[in-house]
């Protein structure tokens, strides 16, 4: 997320400073990390992608253990090679460390794939709820609370346990 800038800052402030604003709107600050930590949903795309994270893992473990052999029958081996036996094993261990590392990238950006695809459906769902809850509220302006953006709120504003709340009843 962005930072707010300081001018930024001080339109805001003083938009909310004004009398039409202070007699007609109401504001609510939801903390999202939070309901991404605590809705149903979250925890269960976190089990899912453990889950996924679990399949890939041993796979990994198991080309990494196919390489260890291949490195030590190289080693123990390389002396007494002809070269060109010599050579052709030393590709062979090249090609298969390249091909673990491409192995390796491919899953981290499957898993960060999956993983932006379950907290975008948990936030567009959480974007739903807080619009109607500010209409029924009468809500002007809902914030976000990022942690290093949010100066100063009081306590009675943060609606994020209700957020959570009718996010789990909502199913």
């Amino acid at each position: 997320m962005r930072a707010i800038t300081p001018a930024l800052a001080c339109l805001i402030a003083l938009a909310l400073s004004t009398p039409a604003f202070a007699a007609e709107g109401k504001i609510a600050i939801v903390d999202l990390q939070k309901v991404l930590q605590s809705v149903e949903a979250a925890k269960k795309a976190k089990k899912k992608l453990q889950g996924v994270l679990g399949k890939k893992q041993k796979a990994l473990n198991d080309k990494q253990e196919a390489l260890k052999k291949l490195k030590a029958e190289y080693e123990s081996q390389s002396m007494l090679m002809k070269p060109e036996k010599k050579r052709a094993m030393e590709q062979q261990l090249q090609q298969g460390l390249m091909e673990l590392q491409t192995f390796m990238m491919e899953n981290q950006r499957e898993l960060a794939q999956v993983e932006a695809q379950e907290t975008g459906k948990i936030i567009q769902k959480v974007q739903g709820i807080v619009q109607v809850m500010a209409k029924q509220e009468g809500w002007a302006l809902v914030l976000v609370n990022s942690g290093e953006n949010m100066l100063y709120a009081q306590p009675k504003l943060d609606v994020t346990n209700e957020v959570i709340r009718k996010f789990d009843a909502a199913k």
